[in-house]
């Protein structure tokens, strides 16, 4: 079980942590922990290892891990960020008395993906699963004090916890179906199982990554997640728990496409796609807005990986983990000196030139611009898509809308500042804060050098041969040129309408496709729906099944009486009869 030796560093820190009365030690503590667990990467090797658990009748029940080279990678990218995210949050989470509980539900969180990642069973995987729930429910609502956040965290505990009830309902069935909870016995004995229970589990499990993952109609539970702590909001976006139900659908991927489950994940993931677009547009919140287009990107990998550009997926998969974390670093600077989370409001990030050029970094990645690593995630997908043309028309949209909203975001919050304060906090945000943010600009940039390359180190994997089978990463010419056009035209539209003023769009226009009230308002009628029908049982339960109760009360009470009269005496057998016999003549002559 070599992977779990990732997992000795963080469970140490939380130990000390919790241990150490010293409240400024436990961002440090957490930064050595998770740096401990870096280092330990290179101990570890591709392949499998199990450690049996427990039998349930002809169920047996593993520990199994599993290195691919897909798992490995998103484990290195958790570990690489994870000390960036704890060296930002020393100087955010500035109140030492919020920093101990704190660090110790990060690194947790960080512990659970981690698990998640080298899962190779359902049981391990299920036990991760759960933890993520639990630890993002903490670290959403951590502000407890406060309303919002105590909402916002029972919002995506109740979304993620119907996701929970698929996952277990789904190994129920995969146990009694396949006999064990192991991937690849599984994968590999799909065509020879039910039917029906098959895809009854691609159907539960679907629902599972749709929830964790933010995918329509579940997906409006990230965006009241804001209401978290900004580095949480980054970790959470970038490379924990929202890219668990895309890893999921990549990793048991044969079970959806046997199913033919990958067409509606292909048709889901392109609404939740033009929704978040459009929302992203209307929005105003300086966190929400990067929100959106984590739910949007989230949508256009399953998309790919649906479509069978599952290397191009794979890649955007990577990419996106650096340049969302920047973003929202960035925002969180911005908030942190202004006091303020309206784009029109939280402005003037360009008094600190390090802070301003890094968001740039970030814009231009997501936005598409070449030479960033967002340009070629996107070029890869679109490309790798063109031969469907539906498809392709409306990822090119979506790119034109990415564009648009990113470049809006950052035109306001770059908007220079008259307020010396603003200035002043602006420029004195330390280098432990400023350091990761330069960090992931440069990996936006560097990451790009991969793209040439990816398609080769996908297909040289044994482990998931499907990967390599799809859609080729390709790269066009004419695609690159017809993006960057949108881009440009996006920029202009921005200009125009934003800095120059010379385009009014109306109220009434610019907040069409905005979904956000009419989909929490679905969900408040759903609840209350809910409840109704709870009412409904509870009052059935207090009257009607009362009756039915008294019943059986009656009954028992009865057969009570009558066992009395069986004491097994001739005399009183006899006395009974006599009188009977009396009742009847009685009855005959009288009547």
């Amino acid at each position: 079980m070599i992977p779990f030796i990732l997992l000795l560093p963080l469970a140490a820190s939380i130990i000390l942590i919790a241990l150490l009365k010293n409240r400024k030690s436990p961002g440090y503590i957490a930064i050595i922990g998770s740096l401990l667990s870096l280092a330990m990467l290179p101990l570890i090797t591709y392949g499998t290892d199990s450690m049996q658990w427990l039998n349930v009748g002809p169920l047996s029940l593993a520990i199994t891990t599993l290195i691919t080279p897909i798992s490995y990678m998103l484990i290195a990218v958790i570990l690489f960020i994870s000390p960036l995210i704890f060296s930002y949050s020393t100087w955010y989470m500035d109140k030492p008395s919020e920093q101990r509980r704190f660090y110790i539900e990060i690194l947790a969180f960080e512990a659970a993906m981690l698990t998640f990642a080298f899962s190779g069973s359902f049981i391990t995987f299920a036990i991760a699963w759960e933890f993520l729930s639990l630890t993002s429910y903490l670290l959403i609502g951590f502000w407890n004090t406060k309303q919002g956040p105590i909402v916002a965290s029972r919002k995506a505990l109740t979304m993620v916890f119907i996701g929970d009830i698929a996952i277990l309902a789904a190994i129920g069935v995969m146990g009694s179906t396949f006999g064990t909870l192991n991937f690849s016995t599984i994968l590999g004995s799909i065509s020879s199982a039910p039917q029906g229970a098959v895809f009854l589990s691609a159907v539960l499990l679907a629902i599972a990554a749709f929830t964790k993952s933010a995918q329509f109609p579940f997906h409006e539970w990230l965006i009241d997640a804001m209401e978290g702590p900004t580095p949480v909001s980054a970790y959470l976006h970038s490379t924990t728990m929202v890219k668990a139900g895309v890893f999921s659908i990549l990793i048991l991927l044969p079970l959806f496409q046997y199913t033919q489950m990958t067409y509606v994940i292909l048709v889901l993931g392109i609404i939740t796609a033009i929704i978040a677009t459009l929302n992203a547009i209307r929005e105003f919140h300086i966190k929400k807005i990067i929100a959106y287009s984590t739910i949007q990107e989230l949508s256009l990998m399953m998309v790919a990986i649906a479509a069978g550009a599952i290397t191009a997926g794979i890649y955007f998969f990577l990419v996106q983990s650096f340049y969302k974390a920047l973003l929202f670093f960035s925002a969180g600077s911005a908030m942190k000196a202004t006091n303020e989370e309206d784009i029109r409001k939280a402005n003037g990030i360009r008094a600190n030139k390090l802070l301003f050029y890094s968001t740039l970094f970030g814009v231009l990645s997501l936005a598409g611009f070449i030479p960033f690593s967002g340009f070629f995630s996107s070029i890869g997908i679109s490309s790798s898509l063109s031969g469907n043309i539906p498809v392709y028309a409306i990822l090119s949209l979506i790119s034109f809308g990415t564009s648009f909203y990113i470049l809006r975001w950052f035109f306001y919050v770059s908007t220079p500042t008259s307020i010396d304060d603003v200035k002043n906090e602006y420029r004195a945000q330390p280098k432990r804060m400023i350091l990761p943010i330069a960090i992931l600009a440069i990996a936006t940039l560097a990451v790009s050098l991969l793209f040439t390359r990816f398609q080769s180190l996908v297909a040289s994997s044994s482990y998931y041969t499907y990967a390599s089978a799809g859609i080729p990463l390709a790269f066009s010419i004419s695609d690159a040129i017809s993006f960057t056009v949108l881009i440009l035209i996006a920029a202009i539209a921005v200009y125009l309408i934003y800095a120059k003023k010379r385009i009014n769009v109306s109220q009434r226009f610019s907040r069409l496709g905005y979904t956000a009230p009419a989909v929490n308002a679905f969900y408040m009628h759903f609840s209350y729906f809910i409840m109704d029908i709870s009412e409904g049982a509870s009052i059935f339960d207090r009257y009607i099944s009362d009756i039915f109760d008294g019943i059986g009360r009656f009954v028992v009470r009865s057969g009570y009486l009558i066992r009395r009269t069986s004491a097994g005496q001739i005399n009183y057998y006899a006395a009974i009869f006599a009188i009977a016999l009396v009742l009847l003549v009685a009855y005959v002559y009288l009547v």
